[in-house]
């Protein structure tokens, strides 16, 4: 059904149905029934002049309080002041509900006044009645239901119920005469089934008009998510959504508050992002809660500032600075610039768009072209290289198969060029590179020159990586701190953490330097420690490299009582001392859980 085809089920039901019987509503938590109801169904019925009143049964001990919550919902007095009130102003009904014996409204004892005061105040003619969460309700199901009974078979009032059906009908493995395995109903399911029928009529299974309701909900959040607010985006959070094999609407809504945030701070703090930017981050975003609604525990265990498989895909994935700030509700500004300098290379070299450019389909497909068209992509292939257009990841390929051309086709050109701009652009990388992973496919080699030619240019290739694949040296020298800094691209700070880093300083050297240090060069080694340890978790860190952060945390703080310093150098080195603290507590409350 499409909201359409719900909206005027209900209308009928509320204006022809004489069953004396309730309708239910199910489907998996998060699926959109409530957003529906509220953001959708209500409206159409109040345009039709009918009522509609929903009450959450979540937490609700007894059917008294349901009552209760009606009255204050329908209450002129209260319709009246939620009509009338400010825009930014919130009307508590939860609260009033739990305070209407302190408002005028004892409705444990009422007198004979009240009653007809009740009377004249509550009308249900007209009203559909919404009672929601009877999954996550604490009142008895056989009282719950007949309460319901009673209200539609004796008073007529109209009602539907919103559930995730599946959590009531629980079952267990069992053994049928035959001694084959199946499924049984538990006893409270089996209960919940019975009185169900009696009560029930028609159980609608629903499914969200998704398009309709990622659309409105993107328009609640303002003008920081406006520019994505536009069919072609809309188009690809439903492909998202697909993808995971997850439509779960709830997380959606805490997805876009997230991504409404974040936009706010990276405006406020002057970082400029093109829509294309601001797409990557909201679909990552978008990602990892429909994944997170699912698994609390997912973890970001990539030594990267990129996620692919806690975002949608490697081509939308989450950026870590999201994740820290969803999950640990921090915010470095510095990570943010960081991340975004390196999504740069990560769209140069990202695997996702390996095997995409089609100059490299034409050369996989050489047997099948004509000579002059595979010469043509042959010349092209070089300045791709150099420019990133074509991904690392591509490298072998395109090794192999431009081999199989000169030597299997004997086609004549310049192979060189090609060699050398592979071998140049590896030697560009960073470290952390699968050699084997380059040669992800490729054309079977007959040709015995051609064989041994490919094997030299395979043995270049790991010499290229080889040579990328060192840490860089630290040196003791102030002048020297932020050359080496800028030499920490992340994936050498991936290769320094994982060989270690603090417990290979000679920290009396180390401190020797610091005493040398201009405000400035603290300021580099606060950057440098952060980068290496501020965002990594404990199981990710060397033992000794934690015990080597606590000897220059104290040795540091011993320099504060040095008469070389001015104030300013004393201040950056007070800061340096509580990062390291900070780091070093963030380790050990991880270790403790």
């Amino acid at each position: 059904m499409t909201y359409d085809d719900l909206n005027k089920f209900m209308l009928d039901y509320l204006n022809n149905d004489i069953s004396g019987r309730a309708i239910m509503l199910t489907s998996e938590w998060g699926s959109g029934k409530s957003y529906y109801v509220k953001e959708n169904l209500k409206s159409f019925l109040e345009a039709q002049k009918k009522k509609c009143v929903i009450v959450s049964l979540y937490g609700l001990s007894d059917v008294s309080e349901i009552g209760k919550a009606i009255f204050l919902e329908l209450h002129p007095v209260i319709k009246k002041l939620s009509a009338a009130g400010d825009a930014g102003r919130i009307i508590g009904k939860t609260l009033l509900n739990g305070l209407a014996s302190k408002i005028g409204f004892d409705l444990e004892n009422p007198n004979d006044e009240m009653i007809n005061k009740m009377y004249d105040s509550i009308d249900l003619s007209g009203t559909l009645v919404v009672l929601e969460d009877i999954e996550r309700t604490q009142i008895e199901i056989t009282r719950l239901f007949g309460y319901v009974n009673n209200l539609c078979e004796n008073d007529r009032v109209k009602i539907l119920l919103i559930t995730n059906e599946d959590e009531l009908l629980e079952t267990y493995e069992g053994k049928d005469g035959e001694g084959k395995k199946v499924r049984h109903y538990t006893e409270s399911a089996s209960k919940y089934k019975r009185i169900k029928e009696k009560t029930v009529g028609d159980t609608i299974r629903f499914v969200c008009d998704i398009d309709t309701a990622i659309r409105e909900i993107i328009a609640r959040f303002g003008h920081n998510l406006s520019w994505c607010n536009d069919d072609e985006i809309i188009e690809d959070v439903c492909r998202c959504f697909k993808q995971l094999n997850s439509y779960n609407l709830r997380a959606f809504i805490y997805g876009c508050q997230k991504s409404r945030n974040l936009f706010e701070i990276i405006e406020d703090n002057k970082i400029e992002l093109n829509n294309k930017i601001k797409g990557i981050i909201f679909y990552g975003i978008i990602g990892f809660t429909q994944r997170q609604s699912k698994d609390s525990n997912l973890r970001f265990d990539s030594d990267s500032y990129l996620s692919g498989k806690l975002g949608v895909n490697e081509s939308l994935p989450l950026f870590r600075f999201c994740y820290e700030y969803i999950v640990f509700q921090t915010v470095a500004v510095n990570e943010i610039r960081n991340a975004l300098k390196y999504y740069t290379d990560y769209m140069k070299n990202g695997k996702w768009n390996s095997g995409k450019d089609v100059d490299l389909l034409i050369l996989k497909d050489f047997y099948v072209r004509a000579e002059d068209e595979v010469v043509e992509a042959l010349s092209n292939i070089p300045k791709k290289i150099n420019d990133g257009t074509i991904p690392y990841y591509d490298y072998g390929v395109i090794a192999n198969f431009v081999v199989a051309i000169k030597y299997e086709a004997e086609i004549d050109f310049d192979i060189g060029t090609i060699i050398n701009a592979i071998i140049d652009g590896l030697k560009s990388l960073n470290g952390n590179i699968e050699f084997e992973s380059l040669f992800s496919s490729g054309f079977e080699l007959k040709n015995e020159e051609g064989l041994e030619y490919f094997e030299q240019i395979k043995q270049r290739m790991k010499e290229a990586i080889a040579s990328i694949d060192k840490e860089v040296e630290f040196v003791y020298k102030p002048s020297a701190l932020m050359d080496y800094y800028k030499k920490l691209g992340q994936s050498s700070a991936v290769l320094i953490r994982r060989h270690g880093f603090a417990h290979k300083l000679d920290i009396q050297r180390f401190i020797e330097m610091l005493k040398q240090c201009s405000p400035e060069e603290i300021g580099t080694l606060r950057s440098l420690f952060m980068e290496l340890y501020g965002l990594e978790h404990y199981s990710r860190v060397l033992k000794e490299d934690i015990e080597a952060l606590i000897l220059i945390r104290d040795a540091a703080s011993e320099l504060v009582k040095y008469d070389g310093y001015h104030k300013i150098q004393k201040m950056q080195l007070k800061w340096f001392i509580k990062n390291l603290s900070d780091i070093i507590l963030a380790f050990e409350k991880q270790k403790d859980n």
